[in-house]
């Protein structure tokens, strides 16, 4: 995926165009697009062929890749998936397991397009096209078979890289041809949340509790992207798919696909022509994709009434109040590889790492505590030696008249060490030193 800029040509390029006090993000609004999957056609857009960044939207292309190689009867969805040591290098989300943990390839997509899991999305890339960089390549072909001319793929996962774009019209090209070549997958997108063992892990899309006749598709976000989603819902036996690309946050990229998907279903009996979707093609406003990242993620207050200023006036949800619509999906995994290449069943694999976390946690308790008594020892020893000797028994001796009495010497003052108790409530004052902060 490339960020900022893809040369320094083009970086002159974008700052030209929108002047020294407005950076690109600000220069091109939010795009959007909304689509009639029954006649395919345009309901709505706005800068729907500005070039974006995906994020994790990206596993709809990785999916669609799946179901065909499915439906072409190479994989089954009893396929094993493996994980590798660069799948489980992959940052979150994740779901985190051990090298050589195997999976079929139905818990996989769960795993995937639910939870979003950018770890199985690399090892389903890594099984279903031979390696990572040859499924990218299936990515890339079923994209420009599609017709989404403004899309290129890096990854299996939509994470941050050199070259990974694409745009709103595209990613609804993408969605129409899951929704209608493949409907047998369609329940994958309305999952809610997913069970693996102890954990319970939600889907980030909140239409699906939140928007009455919400079907799914997929949610998305780096900070280079912002929030993005692709989202469909069923009115009137009429299904919808909007999408949102670089909203500023979660709530509002839900509340802005919720007003177009209203907007839009009111808007069907309308009159009038309208593009058709396959043909509704054009070139970047802005040449290459937006950078989002100072506006999402290294946002500072500019002012005390800035953002009071900005603010909108305030409008009603366009979202209902969460209803629970099923019980998380249980997934599973079938075990762990062996290098023998025996598979350990995974209650054996789970019990044995249960194990090896409780022998953890008590070895890291017990160091803890030697730490301590270590520490409280040499303490006490420091303050033993900061005492005053013992003052010891004045000699008899025997006066002469008139000889004054003669004092005895005082003993030596102990010397202080800084910052540790002496002979009294109080501590010796520790220097004055300059803080380091950090950033």
């Amino acid at each position: 995926m490339h960020f900022v800029t893809r040369s320094i040509a083009r970086f002159f390029a974008l700052f030209l165009l929108i002047g020294f006090s407005v950076n690109a993000a600000s220069a091109v609004e939010t795009p959007y697009i909304v689509v009639d999957f029954d006649s395919g056609k345009v309901l709505a857009e706005r800068n729907p062929h500005q070039e974006w960044y995906p994020a994790s939207v990206t596993k709809l292309m990785n999916a669609y890749v799946v179901f065909k190689a499915l439906r072409d009867g190479k994989i089954s969805l009893a396929s094993q998936i493996v994980v590798s040591r660069n799948a489980l290098n992959e940052p979150p989300s994740k779901m985190g397991f051990k090298v050589g943990t195997i999976i079929d390839l139905d818990n996989a997509m769960k795993m995937m397009l639910v939870h979003s899991a950018n770890d199985i999305a690399v090892a389903i890339g890594e099984t279903v096209g031979g390696s990572e960089e040859g499924f990218v390549a299936m990515m890339n072909a079923e994209a420009a078979r599609l017709g989404m001319t403004n899309t290129h793929f890096i990854n299996p996962n939509g994470l941050p890289g050199e070259g990974q774009y694409t745009t709103a019209r595209d990613l609804a090209v993408l969605a129409r041809a899951l929704w209608t070549e493949f409907p047998e997958r369609r329940q994958l997108y309305g999952i809610t949340a997913i069970r693996s063992g102890k954990r319970v892990l939600k889907s980030a899309n909140s239409l699906l509790e939140r928007y009455p006749g919400s079907s799914g598709m997929k949610t998305g976000f780096i900070c280079a992207s912002g929030f993005n989603v692709v989202a469909t819902a069923t009115r009137d036996g009429h299904t919808l798919a909007a999408v949102v690309l670089g909203a500023s946050n979660a709530k509002e990229r839900a509340e802005l696909t919720a007003r177009l998907l209203n907007q839009s279903f009111g808007s069907l009996a309308l009159s009038g022509a309208r593009p058709m979707l396959a043909n509704f093609r054009g070139a970047s406003p802005i040449a290459g994709a937006i950078n989002m990242r100072d506006d999402i993620c290294n946002r500072k207050e500019r002012g005390e009434h800035e953002e009071e200023a900005a603010a909108p006036a305030a409008l009603p949800s366009a979202l209902m109040p969460r209803v629970k619509l099923m019980e998380p999906v249980v997934v599973s995994t079938i075990g762990v590889r062996n290098p023998d290449g025996s598979i350990k069943p995974a209650a054996v694999a789970e019990a044995e790492d249960e194990a090896a976390a409780v022998a953890a946690a008590a070895a890291k308790a017990e160091k803890k505590q030697k730490g301590k008594a270590a520490a409280a020892k040499k303490a006490a020893e420091k303050k033993a030696a900061a005492k005053p000797a013992a003052k010891p028994a004045a000699k008899p001796t025997s006066k002469k008249d008139g000889e004054k009495p003669v004092k005895a010497k005082a003993p030596a003052k102990p010397k202080i060490e800084l910052g540790v108790p002496f002979d009294s409530t109080d501590v010796a004052p520790l220097p004055d030193s300059a803080l380091a902060i950090t950033q």
